[in-house]
């Protein structure tokens, strides 16, 4: 089980030590390390809500990127493959009509997206060599 926690400043170090991880870069539109005094700076002005996803126990696990009604994920690279990405963006979609996302079509994680019923609606923006694709979930 997870729960869904407002982004705040506190929580910042542990969002990048994710962000900032090669591994999580590699799936990022923009894969550029992040200051501390930079993501401060982007959290002042932040305009969609961010979650920390976190453990019933306590332990951060990931968060939930928003931007409208576009939606992402990333999980610590200790946590991945137990499940925490599909149970956070269940527990995000559970209210939501509508949301998109955009993914590398090499990422495995479009198998998730499927599974979670988004579908693809066209090819995006070829980054860094390799081709995005569009998706979008309704209920």
């Amino acid at each position: 089980m997870i729960e869904l926690k407002l982004l705040t400043e506190e929580d910042l170090s542990f969002l990048l030590e994710v962000r900032n991880d090669d591994s999580t870069r590699f799936y990022l539109e923009d894969d550029s390390i992040f200051t501390l005094d930079e993501c401060k700076k982007w959290f002042v002005n932040l305009n969609s809500p961010w979650y920390i996803i976190e453990t019933i126990e306590g332990n951060k696990v990931g968060y939930i990127r928003t931007n409208g009604d576009e939606i992402g994920c990333d999980i610590h690279p200790k946590f991945r493959r137990k499940g925490y990405a599909k149970m956070a963006y269940k527990e995000y979609l559970k209210d939501k009509k509508y949301a998109s996302l955009k993914v590398f079509k090499d990422n495995f994680a479009i198998n998730l997206y499927k599974k979670l019923g988004f579908v693809e609606i066209g090819k995006g923006d070829l980054i860094r060599g390799r081709e995005y694709v569009n998706m979008i979930f309704r209920k």
